[in-house]
């Protein structure tokens, strides 16, 4: 399948998911899914007021009390956070982009760049007047995807992680064996609107550095030894262990035990991270 027709697939996907699950305010999705997003569209995925994990080391400003209920909006685009503090703004125009956040007592506005047929992730502290960054991860559409098929043999997936500057893009299904992304500025991104479609049965270890993982559920154990390393939106049943510096964790799902002896983590919104417990049945 190219490229193309796999958007096509996508957006009529989410034509159905939207038409047959509207979600608002009240909606109980998993916390870790990655929301429904149209990829190759340029889009923002918006996290308002997520929770600071006890780990997290990096100077972070506080987040305000509200989370759901914030309608957040561009020139092109406008959503509602749901319980989780999550919006989704797509399709959006490249370039600057002035990020507005109402509620009963929320009047704030937040800049932000974007590329053509990006994915932004934004974490942001948002109260009263004033909305700060968090934390923001990048995917780069607009470079090089590479598409997989849960036909294909682990190898292949394996090969294409092992490469560097790419989006590795995994199709619904379950993918057997152990990986690992030993490339640089590598991303291994699940594809699926609300997450839990692709499974990596084994273990995953990351030893380049500055790659990426997004929504995966992940039923080995993670280990993490390479720097600048983001994993976002995924579930992770076994151990994790991270020794690597400077990396981010935001919305995943930690089932086991994790260890972090690397410095300076971002850690926000994770379940299974104190405060927040995990819901891993």
């Amino acid at each position: 399948m190219t490229f193309t027709n796999f958007l096509r697939a996508i957006v009529l996907s989410l034509f159905i998911v939207t038409v047959t699950a509207a979600c608002g305010p009240d909606d109980d999705r998993d916390p870790t899914d990655p929301t429904d997003v149209t990829l190759g569209e340029t889009t923002f995925v918006v996290v308002v007021n997520p929770t600071i994990n006890d780990i997290n080391e990096a100077p972070m400003p506080e987040p305000g009390p509200d989370r759901s209920g914030v309608d957040v909006e561009s020139s092109t685009s406008s959503a509602q956070t749901a319980e989780e503090g999550i919006a989704v703004l797509s399709p959006v125009e490249p370039g600057q982009v002035e990020l507005g956040f109402r509620s009963d007592d929320i009047d704030a506005t937040l800049n932000q760049s974007i590329a053509d047929r990006d994915l932004v992730e934004v974490a942001v502290a948002v109260e009263d007047e004033e909305a700060q960054q968090m934390v923001r991860v990048v995917y780069a559409f607009g470079d090089t995807v590479v598409e997989i098929s849960a036909d294909d043999p682990i190898d292949v997936v394996e090969d294409a992680l092992s490469a560097s500057d790419q989006i590795v893009l995994l199709s619904e299904g379950t993918y057997t064996g152990d990986l690992d992304l030993s490339g640089s500025n590598v991303t291994l991104f699940g594809a699926g609107l609300t997450g839990g479609r692709v499974v990596i049965d084994g273990d995953i270890t990351i030893s380049g550095s500055d790659n990426r993982i997004r929504g995966a559920h992940i039923k080995g154990n993670l280990e993490v030894g390479g720097s600048s390393t983001g994993i976002s939106f995924s579930r992770i049943d076994g151990d994790a262990e991270l020794s690597g510096s400077d990396n981010v964790l935001l919305q995943n799902q930690f089932c086991s035990s994790i260890t972090i002896s690397g410095g300076d983590t971002v850690a926000l919104g994770n379940r299974g991270l104190e405060p927040l417990s995990a819901d891993c049945d």
